[in-house]
């Protein structure tokens, strides 16, 4: 298996991209040369059918540990995509972040070895994690960091420029096991109020919070009110559209927030007749603000919404002036 020398070294004559299939229609664009695979037996089959060629791996959100006889199979290396920094190897790293109070997250690109997360760090770009959010709204800021560092790292796949000079970083540990994360999602009567607060902000956000608290008669999983639906659909004749919907309840009241200051609530119960299309509820959750509404200088406009710690409306943050502007 290639190092992060030979990945100079060798030019691939052929690029594969092992993602989830869900993940495949965001990545092809940025590497619209690669084969993509979505399983093992996939990656497998298009190894066999290259062989002899010089094969370049590129795994994304790829679920599946590839086995150390694939890796050595691709003789112009293999690059992992980490939606994680060094610091956070394996799974659960939002959680763990959010859990040790972590000022900064971001994603790391590194040559892929049979250990987990232990091949030599190739690039990494970091990005702030902002007060209160929990592990949800973190993932909402990773995904498209990710996706920037795969597009800037895909000429370099794909050996057609040379790659960027590599950071001073190692990884930090070995990656956590399911059960040791588990053990950490559980909250017990002895500990005191800043450990319980550490560990309802790294577990409890989302539907599928494995957050759970000790009772004497036995452990009870953190149950969530009703999930909140919807989506920041974009600028459309000059106002932002969207919509949020909440099956539990009545109509969601959105934070609107302007550059991180809070600008004002939004009610979200204008009729949207292709969301009550899609199945949900009746359709009264859209709604609009004009742009006049903001202040001229506005760069980043965000929808939150009301839960313990007002997570981000996904598809935002609308962007009235691009970078660089």
């Amino acid at each position: 298996m290639a190092d992060d020398r030979s990945l100079a070294a060798v030019v691939p004559d052929h690029l594969i991209l092992a993602t989830a299939a869900a993940l495949a229609p965001s990545l092809a664009p940025l590497l619209p040369d690669a084969t993509i695979v979505t399983s093992l037996q996939q990656l497998q089959t298009e190894l066999v059918r290259h062989d002899g060629f010089a094969i370049r791996l590129a795994s994304v959100g790829f679920a599946k540990r590839i086995p150390a006889s694939l890796l050595a199979a691709c003789h112009a290396g293999a690059v992992n995509f980490h939606a994680a920094p060094p610091d956070y190897p394996g799974s659960a790293a939002n959680h763990l972040a959010l859990y040790e109070g972590a000022a900064l997250f971001g994603v790391t690109a590194h040559v892929m070895v049979p250990a987990l997360d232990a091949g030599p760090i190739l690039a990494f770009d970091a990005f702030p994690i902002p007060a209160g959010i929990g592990h949800r709204s973190l993932d909402e800021l990773t995904w498209p960091a990710l996706l920037r560092l795969v597009q800037r790292l895909g000429p370099c796949l794909r050996g057609t420029a040379p790659w960027p000079p590599a950071p001073a970083l190692s990884w930090r540990g070995t990656a956590r096991t399911r059960a040791s994360v588990l053990a950490l999602a559980r909250v017990t009567a002895a500990m005191d109020a800043e450990e319980r607060q550490r560990r309802w902000r790294a577990f409890h956000e989302g539907p599928d919070s494995i957050l759970t608290f000790e009772q004497d008669d036995g452990d009870v999983i953190y149950k969530p009110g009703g999930r909140i639906r919807g989506w920041v659909d974009g600028i459309v004749n000059d106002a932002i559209h969207g919509w949020a919907y909440d099956p539990g309840r009545g109509p969601v009241i959105l934070r609107v927030e302007v550059d991180g200051q809070p600008l004002s609530d939004l009610l979200a119960n204008s009729f949207r007749g292709d969301v009550a299309a899609a199945g949900h509820g009746d359709g009264h959750c859209g709604f609009s603000i004009p742009l006049a509404a903001f202040p001229k200088d506005a760069t980043l406009i965000e929808f939150l919404l009301p839960s313990d710690e007002w997570c981000r409306l996904p598809g935002g943050p609308a962007m009235l002036i691009p970078p660089g502007a």
